[in-house]
């Protein structure tokens, strides 16, 4: 597995600022018979209305200048190679990797999406396919996405942006796609399995793409949820205008997940027209909960995709479940420490090969102890080429500011980030980001980063390491052409293996084809501080023998907990002085499993964990 040398701009300070929204507060929301509607035949949809803005204007209309003045910029720019340390004892392992794409599937881009069971099975998804298979590889069901809702909603003749989700509270899968690319026939095409066997029977419905009328569709599809719903966000185009000049409005839609389980009416609400200074905000990520899900409200994260240079982070919320009168919209505008831009075109190691990055919207967030964490593409100011932008949103829920980082190579481009958690217990805040990577003497390929802090130390990154090599340039235009090159990532904790994650993405393949790679990684979380507490004996049945130093007279807390988080066992503040600490903990009533046991200053100044194994 080749590693490669990254760096790692940091950027310490903190900078904060809040801005007045121009929204207005949801006053009279309809009642739930009134957002149960069939939206295939109903176009006369009452919808929750934001502040009516003002015509929106084409806001990749720059884009493609600042890519092209990159480009040449960058060809003639001497890179100043400077290195920051990583940890490399945190490289994550990779359990298991396999080709995801089946013989004869077509599809420019690729539009990787995956979702994975408790029980095992994947789903991966590419821009016209679905494909399931075991944990092995072994595919178990392989269809188009119109043979996916075959018999219940009529003609499908024009489906792509698939997205795929798993849904561990019900151990159910849920699959969106569009259908249509103009107002003649726009649907969102929203499926929930009937069973946790995704390669049975599914209940499928199609949200109107164009929910006000007028020659409009709808683009380019992002899904999260939590305990209750599913939100979905898309973007709002003009007829025959490209999705870079068409754009009209980013809208949610938030839908109950029980109805659609069931196979009733849906019940969903609409929410449009979210402006900022008179335009509309442009493509909204909603933020999924990484393991906790128990919550009524949902987060979403946008910033300005056409940006040459920007720090403007929007947080959006939906403050309550569908099933709430009370749910309201707010948005709170913040200021980033480090500017996010567009990045340049990434070069492939063939002379005239070039690859797309687009632009620099939030492309993956996930939300875990009060913090989001995000990714996206950007520019790296220094080197001219195209990195990852690795932002967090401290105390989300509180007085919220970002701080973002610069995940970038000396000679590598990287794109298309996607993050999930990757914690072995819920009480860390471990991610793994995974992109991909190209450079002038490595194929198109995908790779991953681990990131983990540790007593308030952030910023604790692996190397970048490769999960997939490419094989050859993508070539599958003409020579010196844009080639298409994922155009996403996607990655899932695996629920009951905390953490391992899994992920999917793209690389060149021997042909020149745009190929799928998906693997299972688990964490190397050397920090969770597993040398400086000594349990005895490990396995236990009857008791737990603790021995630590602690440095000075403090109040600490001891915890013994599931490995969903869920305490089972707890001392509260014991005494304890400087020097060699021993604790005695009866285990003898509970039940036979692997756990957490943990030591906390009662200020915050100690923590201290190691796994256990009761039997």
């Amino acid at each position: 597995m080749k590693k490669c040398t990254v760096i790692l701009t940091l950027f310490a300070a903190i900078s904060t600022s809040y801005a007045q929204s121009t929204f207005q507060k949801i006053e009279n929301v309809p009642t739930i018979d009134q957002w149960t509607v069939n939206f295939l035949e109903n176009d006369d949809l009452d919808i929750i209305s934001l502040n009516e803005g003002a015509a929106a204007p084409a806001p990749y209309s720059k884009v493609k200048e600042v890519k092209a003045a990159l480009d040449a910029k960058r060809k003639r720019q001497y890179i100043q190679k400077t290195k920051v340390d990583v940890n490399p004892d945190l490289v994550p392992n990779v359990l298991s990797d396999f080709n995801g794409k089946p013989l004869g599937s077509t599809g420019i881009p690729l539009d990787n999406t995956i979702a994975v069971s408790n029980g095992g099975f994947i789903m991966s998804a590419i821009n016209t396919n679905v494909n399931i298979l075991d944990s092995t590889g072994k595919s178990l069901k392989f269809r188009s996405l119109s043979g996916m809702v075959k018999g219940q909603l009529g003609l499908l003749d024009r489906f792509y942006d698939p997205k795929v989700l798993y849904d561990p509270l019900s151990d159910r899968f849920i699959l969106i796609f569009l259908e249509g690319s103009n107002s003649s026939d726009t649907r969102i095409i929203t499926g929930f399995s009937q069973t946790n066997d995704p390669t049975g029977d599914w209940n499928f419905y199609a949200i109107n793409g164009r929910p006000n009328g007028g020659a409009k569709w709808s683009d380019y599809p992002i899904i999260a949820h939590n305990k209750e719903d599913l939100y979905i966000t898309v973007n709002i185009l003009r007829d025959n205008e490209s999705w870079q000049e068409g754009f009209v409005q980013s809208v949610i839609w938030q839908v109950n997940k029980a109805s659609g389980y069931a196979g009733d009416t849906l019940v969903q609400n609409l929410y449009q027209n979210i402006n900022f200074g008179d335009a509309p905000v442009w493509s909204i990520c909603p933020v999924q909960p990484a393991v906790d899900m128990d919550m009524d409200n949902m987060y979403f994260l946008s910033v300005r995709p056409d940006a040459e240079a920007n720090d403007t982070v929007f947080l959006h919320e939906i403050t309550n479940k569908t099933t709430s009168p009370d749910a309201t919209y707010k948005l709170t505008v913040l200021t980033s420490n480090e500017n996010y831009g567009v990045p340049p075109s990434a070069f492939q190691p063939t002379q005239g090969f070039r690859l797309q990055t687009n632009d620099t919207r939030v492309l993956s967030a996930a939300l875990h102890l009060g913090q989001i964490q995000y990714v996206q593409s950007t520019l790296h100011p220094t080197l001219l080429s195209s990195g990852i932008y690795h932002g967090t949103v401290f105390d989300v829920g509180t007085s919220p500011r970002v701080e973002g980082r610069i995940i970038s190579s000396e000679n590598m481009d990287y794109a298309y980030p996607s993050i999930a958690f990757a914690g072995e217990t819920v009480n860390e805040n471990s991610m793994v980001v995974t992109f991909s990577h190209v450079s002038e003497s490595d194929y198109p390929g995908t790779s991953a980063m681990f990131y983990n802090f540790k007593d308030g130390l952030y910023h604790n990154y692996s190397p970048v390491f490769m999960v997939k090599q490419g094989e050859s340039e993508i070539n599958s235009f003409l020579p010196d052409s844009m080639e298409r090159w994922g155009d996403y990532t996607d990655i899932q904790p695996q629920y009951n293996d905390l953490g391992a994650v899994w992920l999917v993405g793209s690389y060149g393949d021997a042909d020149g084809r745009n190929n799928v790679w998906i693997a299972k990684v688990r964490a190397n979380n050397v920090l969770l501080g597993v040398e400086e507490l000594f349990v005895y004996p490990n396995p236990s049945q009857d008791f737990i023998k603790i021995s630590t130093i602690f440095h000075k007279n403090e109040l600490v807390n001891i915890a013994l907990t599931d490995l969903l988080g869920r305490e089972v066992k707890s001392i509260k503040e014991q005494k304890v002085a400087p020097g060699n600490i021993e604790f005695l903990i009866d285990v003898s009533m509970i039940t036979a499993g692997n756990y957490v046991l943990t030591i906390t200053s009662t200020d915050g100044s100690t923590r201290l964990a190691k796994k256990v194994y009761i039997d």
